[in-house]
């Protein structure tokens, strides 16, 4: 067992009883912990030893718990994966192995697809807009729906042939910059990549872009807009990748690296960059949830404007108090739209979701380029 035992990340979902642990990975099973066990696990951060474990225990509840009480505790947690360490490492592997052999990404979702595929062309509204890129929410499909119509009621539109999404790694990654090398299966519906355009890209890289598949692997800010694309009449490929990448500097390599590599197709590609925008309240470290209504605006204002530097710039100034996720998507989604000349885009949604129970507050909005 370790000295300083760690947790690696996971869902907490409150509960009546206390609180379920779910893995957004599907590494680990579920599990339910009582108010005083949710401390206990609290303490396992990687900086406490078993008797700093205990000692902080004792103070925060005034139980005593022996080391041989502790370490069993510890023992199920790294029996289900729940521990940041070599076991867990290697079933990451084991599970990367899987998807490289897999034929293809099959989309597992509580989503009805069939049920929302008809909702989406029933509320469909015609748009006649030439547009180049858009940026979409990734925040849960029924807290969305209308806009999700509104995201639908322009794709559906699109004429290119290829469409490339960036997301947000929100659980799991390995590198900067990666892109599925897969195909997606969509209920019955295969959704495929361009492969070729894919080894394009890659072979432009210092290191294997397509090597960190298993952070797509339960990856929503992929996922819900293939999704979307599934219920496209004409069929068209993807390239779906995930930014990580946090230095200015770098993304600008990175954009300079797939112009290049788009350089004589660039018109039959169009652009999604999925993102939402702030993240506040108790259920993301805050004391309680304000409104990030001018924080957010000033962001867009940057965004509507392709003014990425100032965007990326702004958010780095407050330290991105409000937890903009779409800082990094963003930056080189935008910088792409302007080496192929997009010049203005346009807000078509702007919303806020409250969740009571937790006290918090995501935003989140609908943007299109032309």
């Amino acid at each position: 067992m370790e000295e300083k035992p760690k947790l690696r990340y996971f869902d907490v979902i409150p509960d009546r009883r206390g609180f379920i642990i779910k893995d957004p990975l599907s590494i680990s099973n579920e599990m339910l912990f009582s108010r005083e066990s949710f401390l206990l696990l609290s303490l396992i951060d990687g900086n406490n030893t078993i008797n700093d474990i205990k000692m902080k225990f004792l103070k925060m509840t005034g139980i005593l718990l022996s080391d041989i009480e502790i370490m069993s505790f510890i023992g199920e947690l790294d029996k289900n994966f729940l521990l940041y360490n070599e076991r867990f490492l290697k079933k990451v592997e084991e599970e990367k192995n899987k998807i490289k052999e897999s034929e293809f990404k099959e989309i597992k979702t509580h989503y009805n697809i069939s049920e929302l595929e008809k909702v989406f062309n029933e509320r469909i509204k015609e748009v006649q807009e030439n547009i180049k890129g858009m940026i979409i929410p990734h925040i849960d499909i029924n807290v969305a729906l209308d806009t999700y119509i509104k995201v639908f009621s322009y794709l559906k539109n699109i004429k290119e042939k290829i469409i490339f999404i960036f997301g947000v790694p929100h659980f799991w990654y390995e590198i900067p910059f990666s892109i599925f090398p897969k195909n997606f299966r969509v209920n019955d519906k295969i959704i495929e990549s361009d492969f070729n355009l894919i080894e394009k890209i890659n072979s432009s890289f210092e290191y294997d872009i397509t090597e960190d598949c298993f952070s797509f692997k339960n990856e929503h800010s992929i996922d819900f807009p293939v999704i979307f694309i599934s219920f496209l009449e004409e069929k068209k490929k993807v390239i779906t990748s995930l930014v990580s990448e946090n230095q200015k500097e770098n993304l600008i390599k990175i954009k300079e690296k797939i112009c290049e590599a788009i350089r004589d197709i660039k018109n039959d590609i169009f652009f999604i960059s999925s993102i939402d925008l702030s993240h506040i309240g108790r259920k993301f470290g805050d004391e309680r949830s304000y409104d990030p209504e001018d924080v957010d605006k000033a962001y867009l204002e940057y965004l509507v404007n392709l003014k990425n530097e100032e965007a990326f710039d702004f958010l780095d100034k407050n330290e991105n108090r409000t937890r903009i996720d779409g800082k990094n998507t963003n930056f080189l989604f935008l910088g792409i739209l302007k080496e192929l000349g997009v010049q203005k885009g346009r807000i078509i949604d702007y919303r806020k979701y409250y969740e009571s129970p937790t006290d918090s507050t995501v935003s989140y909005s609908f943007v299109v380029f032309r």
